[in-house]
């Protein structure tokens, strides 16, 4: 064999080395790859997984939280009504010679008001205490006032698509206006609930001058309490709500020395005391309550 065959093989053999190097760190190099693939899958899976676990979590929790609220605002025991007594409640406005308002057989309680409205949300807190002595609620919803408004974000609660029963009274809520901006709006929010003509027409007719202040004429919320007297905006306002979460709004009502307890339970024991008026004084363990004859001191 000639120097220049010799020559010609090892040159073959040298790029075939080569290329089978080549092969190799390739093979290498996809290994690599897949393995890096594969770790990456399994990492995003183990993060999609703490994250929809941690959102389970959150999202019970935060269930178990308003369940907590709802039970508490719904069950204020008698004795914390009875020591707060009046607290900070204004008085309400008497209406006199209207004929009774009544539904279903029973005096009627209406209420309409507003997602958005702060005064709102700081009277249906009283509300539900006070009603939670003539009867049971369902369905209650946690939610907050306006961003925008006075009192913004306050927590409260909606009787938007709630449930309430009672064989003394029957609660008819509206909540006539949403906590959605609307431009074309006379409120500047979107209608949620519309009123019936008959409720409209209480409305209009009750809102105003002489039953109320013309100051007051117009606003939210509007409580007809069997037409024997009016809540026309709060009785109090939420300033002290301010930072805080519905469960510890809930729990502080229950604490009669608490600024919240006075503000929620005295207003609620006002309400307690205008719809004894409706009731005949039923029933007499509620309206004989040292709670509501504090109350009738608003009235």
């Amino acid at each position: 064999m000639g120097k220049a065959e010799r020559n010609r093989r090892e040159s073959a053999r040298e790029k075939i080395a080569a290329q089978q190097a080549a092969a190799r760190r390739a093979q290498v190099r996809r290994q690599v790859l897949l393995t890096a693939g594969s770790v990456a899958a399994v990492l995003v899976i183990v993060v999609a997984f703490i994250v929809i676990n941690s959102f389970r979590h959150s999202s019970v929790a935060a269930a178990k939280s308003v369940a907590t609220a709802e039970k508490q605002i719904t069950s204020v025991p008698a004795s914390t009504l009875n020591s707060v007594g009046k607290g900070t409640a204004t008085t309400m406005f008497p209406v006199t010679g209207a004929p009774p308002l009544t539904s279903q057989g029973k005096p009627e309680m209406l209420y309409m008001g507003a997602e958005y409205c702060p005064y709102c949300a700081a009277e249906r807190w009283a509300m539900t205490v006070a009603l939670s002595r003539f009867g049971t609620f369902s369905n209650l919803h946690f939610i907050h006032s306006s961003s925008t408004d006075v009192y913004a974000n306050t927590p409260t609660l909606t009787f938007y698509k709630s449930g309430y029963t009672s064989k003394y009274l029957t609660f008819v809520p509206v909540e006539w206006y949403s906590g959605i901006p609307d431009s074309k709006s006379p409120t500047g929010y979107k209608v949620l609930q519309t009123p019936t003509a008959a409720q409209q027409a209480l409305f209009s007719k009750y809102n105003a001058a002489p039953y109320v202040p013309a100051a007051d004429a117009g606003a939210f919320p509007f409580v007809d309490i069997g037409n024997k007297y009016l809540v026309v905006g709060s009785q109090y306002v939420p300033t002290g709500f301010a930072g805080m979460t519905w469960g510890q709004i809930a729990t502080a009502a229950k604490d009669p020395s608490s600024a919240v307890a006075k503000d929620i339970d005295g207003a609620a024991n006002s309400i307690t005391a205008a719809i004894c008026k409706m009731t005949n004084n039923q029933p007499g363990s509620v309206c004989s309550s040292s709670a509501a004859q504090a109350g009738s001191g608003t009235l």
